[in-house]
């Protein structure tokens, strides 16, 4: 019984962990974004963002278990921009236009994701 119990155990310890990461990642000159989800660590989700994005482009954020959305304004050479988090991307989306809006652009979701298992 003792080896059995012991058996389990380090089984269970020694299985993987999944944490599946996202991130989101904007250029500051131009307002082009890129998400990405479903990533195995949060180093990985921020550089597949930034590769998706451009070199130019710096991370806005990252989450777990969430949908996120970000909104640039689409006027030319603006960078008004904001981002929302959520447990749905339709909510997300909703609080990223309030962000951008609340900062005086004319806004539109450029793009949004989710993560999770």
């Amino acid at each position: 019984m003792t080896k059995l119990v012991i058996l389990i155990l380090t089984v269970a310890l020694s299985a993987p962990t999944c944490f599946a990461v996202g991130a989101l990642a904007r250029n500051p000159r131009n307002n082009d974004s890129a998400v990405v989800s479903n990533k195995p660590s949060k180093d990985a989700a921020s550089h597949d963002a930034i590769l998706a994005c451009g070199s130019d482009c710096e991370i806005v954020i990252t989450f777990q278990n969430a949908c996120v959305a970000y909104a640039a304004d689409h006027k030319a050479n603006s960078t008004v921009y904001g981002y929302g988090r959520a447990a749905d991307e339709h909510t997300a989306g909703e609080r990223a236009l309030d962000q951008c809006e609340s900062r005086g652009g004319s806004c539109t979701v450029m793009a949004s994701g989710c993560d999770g298992n």
